[in-house]
C-alpha cells in the first residue's frame, strides 16, 4: 500500500480524534491525565492504545508518537483517562501539559480484551505500562463479576486504588515488577490463578514464559480462552508500518499493534 493510500485508509476509519485535556494531577509520581473526547469515549475499549501528538495534523504526519493505554472512559461525560509513567522517554513530552491543551491522538483499532459470558471471578494481574489498561478493564468490570487486581512495579509508580471501584479487590506490591509473582504464588488455598474463571494478564514479554510455567502448574486445565495477555513493549508507528513490535505466535509473526495488543497466552510461541 502506497503512503498516500494508507492515509486515506485511516482516516476513512476514524483513527484520529482532538480530545482536550479537562484535568491535570499527579498521584505520587504518576501522572494522571483525564481528556475530554466524547466520539472515542464511546467506543473506546479495554486494551486499546492512543497514540498521541500535540501537533494537530489528523494524519500520519508525525509518525513516531506517544503509545498510552487508556486508564478509563466514560461514555456519558464524554471523558478517558490517561496513566502516565514520566521515566518512560517516549512520554515526556505529554509531562506538565497545561490544562485546556489540544492532543491529536490516533487510536488503531486492535484486538482488546474478551470478557466470556459465563465469566464469574475475574483475575486481572500485570506490571509496568498495561496497568491502565487493567484499571480500565477492572473499572468496566465492577459490580458485574468478581474482579481481583494484583499490582506490582516501583514505590509511587503503581495505580493508587482509589482510582478503582470498591468493589474490586485490589492487592499492590512496590518492591518492583517481579514482586507481582509473589503475589501470584500465594501457598494458601486462595491462590488467585485456581479459582478465576478467566485471567488476564499485563506484562512485558521477558515474563510471558514465567507465567505460562506458573500457570502450568496451578491449574489442573487450561483451556483456550483461560489467559489473555496484554504485551507491553515500544509501539513506535502503531500502525504495523515498521514491524519494531513483531511476536512470534502459533499462527506466525504478529504485530502487537495491529493483531495484538491482547493475544491468547497459548497462542504464543515460548521459549523451550
Amino acid at each position: 500500500m502506497q503512503w498516500n493510500q494508507l492515509q486515506d485508509t485511516c482516516l476513512k476509519m476514524q483513527l484520529y480524534y482532538s480530545a482536550t485535556i479537562q484535568e491535570y494531577r499527579q498521584f505520587e509520581h504518576l501522572i494522571w491525565i483525564r481528556l475530554v473526547a466524547p466520539p472515542l469515549a464511546r467506543t473506546v475499549r479495554p486494551g486499546q492504545f492512543a497514540m498521541i501528538s500535540q501537533r494537530q495534523t489528523h494524519s500520519l504526519d508525525p509518525l513516531l508518537r506517544s503509545a498510552v493505554f487508556f486508564a478509563g472512559a466514560d461514555p456519558n461525560s464524554g471523558t478517558l483517562e490517561l496513566l502516565i509513567d514520566p521515566r518512560d522517554p517516549t512520554l515526556t513530552r505529554l509531562v506538565d501539559l497545561p490544562e485546556g491543551t489540544i492532543l491529536d491522538l490516533g487510536v488503531p483499532s486492535v484486538n482488546t480484551c474478551t470478557i466470556n459470558p459465563t465469566t464469574q471471578t475475574l483475575l486481572l494481574a500485570g506490571v509496568g505500562s498495561t496497568l491502565p489498561a487493567l484499571v480500565f478493564l477492572a473499572r468496566r468490570y465492577a459490580g458485574k463479576l468478581n474482579v481481583s487486581l494484583l499490582m506490582a512495579g516501583d514505590d509511587g509508580f503503581v495505580p493508587p486504588p482509589f482510582l478503582l471501584p470498591t468493589t474490586v479487590e485490589v492487592q499492590i506490591s512496590s518492591a518492583g515488577a517481579s514482586a507481582l509473582f509473589d503475589l501470584l504464588t500465594t501457598t494458601t488455598d486462595q491462590n488467585p490463578l485456581r479459582w478465576a474463571d478467566q485471567i488476564v494478564l499485563g506484562l512485558p514479554s521477558l515474563f510471558v514464559s514465567r507465567a505460562a510455567s506458573l500457570i502450568r502448574t496451578t491449574r489442573l486445565r487450561w483451556d483456550h480462552g483461560l489467559v489473555q495477555v496484554i504485551l507491553a513493549g515500544s509501539l513506535p508507528c502503531g500502525l504495523g508500518i515498521c514491524r519494531v513490535c513483531q511476536i512470534e505466535t502459533r499462527q506466525g509473526w504478529q504485530r502487537r499493534c495491529v493483531e495484538g495488543p491482547v493475544f491468547d497466552l497459548r497462542d504464543l510461541r515460548l521459549p523451550a
